[in-house]
């Protein structure tokens, strides 16, 4: 994680309201985190049941330790969710009192175009703790747990998902240095369009230039997560080649393929989730590079980074 990163985050939880039970929620995201990850185990476990012959008793009595685990999984997850919800409304709202204290304009004109460059941070800080309760924890846990279960698994299969992991990484934040520049531009448009409309109905000019640069963000969104997607399903199809001849020289059964495969699908999950998040982060960090350069602002940010 690099230090701008770093200090993004820090900034955004410093907006954060009640700390405490935020936190607490976001452990609570954790541990519900967890559970998937479980069930992808205990469903290869009813497969190498099967396989083996056991009794209907032991599949039936994993059947319903799979089905206490679903129902953990569903009130861990989903009560964290929306207490989390609740949290980050707040915390926009936060961001508008903090950085509108003291404010002061010399004309209509440019407090429009202010208030708008702190909309854009407050939407940027929202969206961003949004994505980070879902499915952003998911995706760190699995990014930690996945390869670590791989390993144990098979060795040459964590040297794929490691090598997955690395070159997707690598790819995204190349992606993502053309996507902060092109979102500055954006929002820069962004804050003339809305800045523009409060004043007069004249707008076909600033519509139509944030239209085109919205379609130049657009395309290289598409390049991004083509290219991204692309990664995925090489890796993923060459991992399910290995697997399939390890099946038939016998070094393998099913019910491996099937759990190691589950672990497979979700590496791109994961890896999906957290490019999104760098995104919202890197959505943050522009907007506040953009309201960095503002004068009229009696708020430091270096002190609250």
């Amino acid at each position: 994680m690099s230090r701008e990163t770093r200090k993004i985050i820090k900034l955004i939880l410093k907006f954060v309201d009640h700390k405490s039970s935020f936190f607490f929620w976001i452990f609570v995201r954790f541990v519900s985190a967890l559970f998937p990850m479980l069930s992808i185990y205990l469903f290869s476990q009813v497969i190498k049941y099967l396989e083996n012959g056991r009794p209907l008793s032991d599949i039936v009595f994993l059947t319903l330790i799979i089905l206490t685990v679903f129902i953990i999984d569903n009130l861990t997850r989903l009560l964290s969710i929306h207490r989390l919800q609740y949290l980050i409304c707040q915390t926009e709202f936060a961001v508008h009192r903090l950085l509108t204290v003291n404010l002061r304009a010399p004309d209509k004109n440019i407090r429009h175009q202010t208030i708008q460059a702190i909309r854009n941070l407050g939407e940027a800080v929202r969206t961003t703790l949004e994505i980070v309760r879902q499915p952003g924890i998911d995706s760190f846990v699995s990014l930690i747990a996945i390869p670590a279960i791989v390993l144990f698994l098979d060795f040459r299969i964590f040297i794929f998902e490691v090598a997955y992991i690395l070159v997707y990484y690598f790819t995204d934040v190349f992606t993502t240095e053309r996507y902060s520049r092109l979102k500055d531009i954006q929002n820069q448009k962004t804050e003339l369009y809305y800045a523009r409309l409060q004043e007069s109905n004249q707008v076909r000019s600033e519509s139509k230039t944030y239209i085109d640069h919205y379609r130049h963000l657009c395309n290289w969104g598409f390049l991004e997560w083509f290219s991204l997607q692309n990664i995925a399903v090489g890796f993923y199809t060459l991992i399910l080649f290995y697997l399939a001849r390890q099946f038939f020289l016998g070094y393998k059964q099913i019910s491996d393929l099937v759990l190691i495969m589950g672990y497979v699908s979700s590496t791109q999950t994961f890896l999906n989730s957290i490019s999104t998040v760098k995104d919202r982060l890197t959505d943050a960090k522009v907007a506040l590079d953009r309201l960095s350069r503002n004068h009229l602002f009696g708020v430091d940010f270096s002190d609250l980074t």
